[in-house]
């Protein structure tokens, strides 16, 4: 085989453009299809290509032609990884680990997927300094304060970061990394030094992100725009930092630049409807209410279900009466889950694959509802960005919400999932006062303004379900009375958009 080839490939593989690899790949293969060194180079030319099941199977075979080589079970444990196959990849780091004991690359690697699968005290266990030979190793220190992070040891994880950062200065991962555990341990002012430190050596999207989130909690929202502002790139926007960018000028009351900021993640990412939320924010802010109304839609885009039949049960009363057993039996019901906004309440973890009568034929019925919706609107043409975003293809998460008087469930929105819904199986209205515990459209949170007044309200009733477009703010009005106030919330989740329902 050619070794001058074979290092132009893996040069190739390596760089900017790895598909330019190809040709030279598909040579060297030819010449020696059980070669390991070039099937690692083909496999590394699928992985940089997105074509990680190819890649997968090309370190496979790489491995079972070099089998006592323990990076060829590191690299197919990586690719595994990298696919979510936690337990094939924990596998093969335990192979590549016999091979080459106490290797301090292949513990920081076992560790990072035990990080990724959730499996923290797993993984702390694996980081022990004790078990390898180079306990200053900059990615096993680095991984080592995640795990530590994670577990509520912020200030043995910073200094997990500082040995990361030791063993390799420009590790700005690291960095990041110990400017979070820094804040977290409440030391923000620590946090912004290192963070603004990162930021000076060049641009980084995830410290300019933690950076403004850190001034925005001081108060200072003009410099958490800039802050944010140096690392959004108009061209490929990030939506997470282009959201917290919009918000912060908002907050700022720079609200003209940021509806900017949000058409230019519309421009360039038309399926994803978050900055459609700022944007009718930025909008009222500036006055103009007629293109708020008109980019909010509710006119067209809301719509109201009375539901008086449920296949499978008698009548609908036997149905409603059927989910609220339900809903108030099932264990992952939780009291004020936390970064959610029920208060005064308790919310169920994600329902959509339920299998009990009554909340496997909601799911069915919010499943029908929705796809009529999307045919619907489907219909419609036109170029408003909701109608643009329109997904192909999509399914249902599905979640309960029980209220006690008093409680209420603030002003949020659904995105970036697209369509969302709400159904009362049982709703008792105040005949004095009809907004008590209505579903309000408009409403929003205190840091966009706190606008308690909402643009329209709809009122509940027993067996009513609500369509409305996920963007829009909404919140539940207060309400008194001495009953609880039970619902179910849905969204249509678009196909590598959106994200379904989790209390975590």
């Amino acid at each position: 085989m050619d070794d001058n080839l074979l290092a132009e490939a893996a040069r190739l593989a390596q760089g900017p453009r790895p598909g330019d690899a190809v040709p030279l790949v598909e040579r060297l293969l030819g010449e020696a299809p059980d070669d390991p060194e070039a099937l690692t180079v083909a496999a590394l030319v699928a992985q940089r290509t997105g074509r990680g099941d190819e890649a997968v199977r090309l370190f496979a075979v790489a491995r079972d032609a070099d089998a006592d080589n323990p990076s060829r079970h590191q690299n197919l444990a990586v690719a595994l990884k990298r696919l979510g196959r936690f337990d094939e990849a924990l596998a093969a780091f335990e192979t590549a680990l016999a091979l080459r004991p106490r290797h301090g690359a292949t513990i920081a690697n076992m560790g990072s997927c035990l990080l990724a699968a959730g499996r923290n005290d797993e993984a702390l266990a694996r980081l022990d300094p004790a078990g390898v030979d180079d306990p200053a190793h900059a990615d096993f220190c680095n991984n080592r304060g995640i795990a530590l992070a994670r577990a509520g040891r912020f200030e043995e994880a910073v200094e997990a970061y500082r040995g990361a950062i030791c063993a390799r200065p420009a590790m700005a991962e690291a960095r990041i990394n110990m400017a979070d555990a820094l804040a977290q341990s409440g030391d923000a002012a620590g946090a912004m030094r290192v963070l603004e430190e990162v930021l000076a050596a060049g641009s980084n999207m995830r410290a300019a992100n933690q950076l403004g989130l850190l001034k925005e909690k001081a108060g200072d929202f003009a410099a958490a725009a800039a802050a944010l502002r140096s690392g959004f790139d108009p061209d490929a926007p990030n939506h997470a930092l282009g959201i917290n960018l919009a918000r912060n000028l908002i907050r700022a009351d720079r609200p003209r630049d940021a509806l900017a900021v949000c058409e230019r993640m519309l421009a360039t990412s038309p399926s994803v409807t978050t900055p459609l939320a700022m944007a009718t924010v930025a909008l009222g802010r500036m006055g103009e209410h007629g293109a708020q109304a008109q980019l909010m839609g509710i006119e067209h885009f809301v719509t109201v279900h009375d539901i008086d039949a449920v296949s499978g049960f008698a009548t609908i009363a036997d149905f409603n009466a059927a989910l609220v057993a339900e809903l108030r039996n099932h264990p992952s019901l939780t009291e004020e889950p936390e970064g959610l906004v029920t208060r005064q309440g308790r919310q169920s973890d994600d329902l959509a694959a339920a299998q009990t009568p009554a909340l496997a034929a909601l799911g069915d019925l919010a499943r029908e509802r929705l796809a009529a919706e999307v045919g619907r609107l489907r219909g419609l043409g036109g170029n408003h960005p909701f109608l643009r975003a329109l997904p192909e293809h999509w399914s249902l998460t599905l979640w309960g919400t029980i209220l006690r008087p008093g409680g209420e469930v603030g002003a949020h929105i659904h995105a970036p999932n697209w369509m969302s819904g709400v159904y009362y199986p049982d709703f008792t209205g105040n005949p004095d006062d009809g907004r008590e515990g209505a579903f309000g459209i408009g409403v929003l949170p205190e840091e966009l303004g706190g606008n308690a007044q909402p643009l329209q309200v709809f009122t509940p009733r027993t067996g009513r379900l609500i369509l409305f477009p996920s963007y829009l703010w909404h919140a539940t009005l207060p309400f008194g009375g001495e009953e609880d106030r039970i619902s179910f919330a849905f969204d249509l989740v678009p196909e590598g958009v959106g994200r379904a329902h989790s209390l975590s």
